[in-house]
């Protein structure tokens, strides 16, 4: 492997860890409702460098050969996804004790 593409490899890795969206958003949210946000930054960078690797161990070799694989992949994506909703559905997250500090109001 040449060291051109191990090193554009990096480089759109460390995009993808940069780039907005809904795992930021959750940071975010996480530091305006007083959490600590360095455990979300660390799942969110944990997760990243878990594609990362999963990525560079050659997951897209074994879906050029074995195509049935990708199949596999989407469906159990599919089924996390559907389990989440479900989930969300029947069991709705309700406001907890902490709720006034959402509101403005802040207890030290």
């Amino acid at each position: 492997m040449s060291l051109n593409i191990v090193g554009a490899f990096w480089v759109v890795s460390f995009l993808f860890v940069i780039t907005h969206g809904v795992d930021w958003a959750y940071a975010i949210a996480a530091g305006i409702k007083g959490k600590v946000v360095v455990p979300a930054v660390s799942g969110m960078l944990l997760g990243h460098l878990t594609a990362t690797i999963i990525v560079a161990a050659g997951i897209g070799a074994l879906v050029a050969s074995q195509p049935i694989t990708l199949t596999i992949i989407v469906m159990i994506g599919a089924v996390y996804l559907l389990w989440m909703g479900a989930n969300l559905i029947l069991k709705p997250s309700a406001p907890s004790a902490n709720s006034e500090r959402a509101s403005g109001t802040w207890v030290n």
